[in-house]
């Protein structure tokens, strides 16, 4: 079977069952990435083997890091071809997929001890997934060399293992090794690394134009949106909250009478208190008392039909923002859209404001000041200040 053929029959088999829209909008996401990761391997015809080798591609092309939203939805929908490429049915039953774990007795005892000593520092998964992938990565290089055992990793081997990595990875691979040695004691390797600094490059952080905020804002005071979705793009474009926060974001982490939010960071675990503001407060307000169903479910944000269960994951947010976006008749055009990108825009507006870079790092939860300095290339205007002039450059050539 073709991959275009199965890749077009999941679509129909999660219609027929019935499937939020969303849901299928994601699915249609997994699906454009398949079919490039199709083109670049010259591969037409699906085989069990060729969708394990796409579903373990969970390395982001742009940031050279593990992603856990690609180890999660191309596993999942690999499963998915797998089962109708055996049996001619989708399942869609929950099935689970083990972790990838260490081959070697000795690797696995020192992953699994590892996986407890990351547990205590940090809460949110996504950081642990991070760290322990990046173990993963160094055992298997330590494997092909036949070292099973943590006394017998050199200076020298670690040089090595950077330098095999690929230049976009070389980043992640110096934190994870760190975050490893530092779990080990071993600070003679840690000292041998310290002085490594991989060159990060910035891009520049690409936001509404003024037209667009205009024809959001409109669409906004139209009422043509639902209360829920105002009061999350309004939550958004206020405060530069993450998707991860949202999804845990409660009803009772709401200070009315102080009008404060107060939440913990799920990415930094750093504790957030941000001031309810008028616009936020309202349209919050309103969504609770006249829209949002009626349940015990303490989360804020919700969905519209039973289940009343909270928004699944960063990527119910993407499509609600993508779809604000759209009706607003605000293209893409090569932006990455959902909560990051309402995310760059808080921090823009504060920047153009002349808010201090210390007050927007409090207010995005960064754990690093220094993380907010790419927000200032979204102030064009002040940018243009810091350019020299080329006037009265002498045209003389010195030899």
């Amino acid at each position: 079977m073709t991959n275009e053929a199965i890749c077009t029959a999941v679509i129909e088999a999660l219609r027929e069952a019935r499937y939020n829209e969303s849901t299928i909008f994601n699915y249609q996401g997994v699906i454009r990435r398949f079919y490039q990761f199709c083109s670049e391997h010259g591969m037409t015809e699906y085989t069990p083997s060729f969708g394990n080798l796409y579903a373990n591609d969970v390395i982001s092309k742009k940031t050279g890091e593990f992603s856990l939203n690609r180890y999660y939805t191309q596993g999942r929908f690999i499963r998915l071809l797998d089962s109708y490429y055996e049996t001619g049915i989708f399942d869609f039953s929950a099935q689970l997929k083990g972790k990838s774990v260490p081959k070697h007795k000795k690797h696995f005892q020192i992953y699994d001890q590892y996986q407890e000593y990351l547990r205590q520092i940090y809460s949110n998964e996504n950081t642990i997934y991070y760290y322990e992938y990046e173990l993963l990565s160094f055992f298997q290089f330590l494997e092909s060399m036949e070292i099973y055992s943590a006394d017998l990793i050199t200076v020298k081997i670690i040089m090595q293992y950077i330098s095999a990595s690929r230049q976009n990875r070389q980043r992640a691979v110096l934190c994870g090794l760190r975050s490893f040695l530092r779990y080990l004691n071993r600070d003679d390797l840690l000292t041998s690394i310290s002085g490594i600094h991989v060159v990060r490059v910035k891009r520049i952080i690409k936001t509404l134009t003024e037209r667009e905020v205009k024809s959001l804002s409109e669409l906004v005071d139209s009422k043509a949106l639902s209360l829920r979705n105002t009061a999350i793009v309004l939550f958004g474009l206020s405060s530069g909250i993450r998707a991860c926060d949202l999804v845990k974001m409660k009803l009772s982490d709401i200070d009315w009478e102080s009008e404060t939010i107060n939440f913990c960071q799920s990415k930094t675990g750093n504790y957030v208190c941000l001031p309810l503001i008028p616009v936020v407060g309202n349209a919050i307000f309103r969504y609770v008392t006249e829209e949002r169903p009626v349940t015990d479910n303490d989360y804020l944000f919700i969905r519209e039909n039973s289940p009343f269960t909270p928004l699944s994951g960063h990527t119910s947010y993407y499509a609600i923002i993508k779809k604000v976006l759209s009706k607003a008749s605000i293209e893409k055009n090569d932006r990455i859209f959902g909560m990051h990108f309402l995310r760059h825009n808080a921090a823009s507006t504060m920047i153009k404001n002349a808010v201090s870079v210390g007050t927007i790092a409090s207010v995005l939860g960064h754990s690093d000041p220094n993380s907010t300095d790419i927000y200032i290339t979204t102030d064009a205007r002040n940018l243009r200040e810091c350019v020299l002039p080329f006037g009265n450059i002498s045209s003389e050539v010195n030899v």
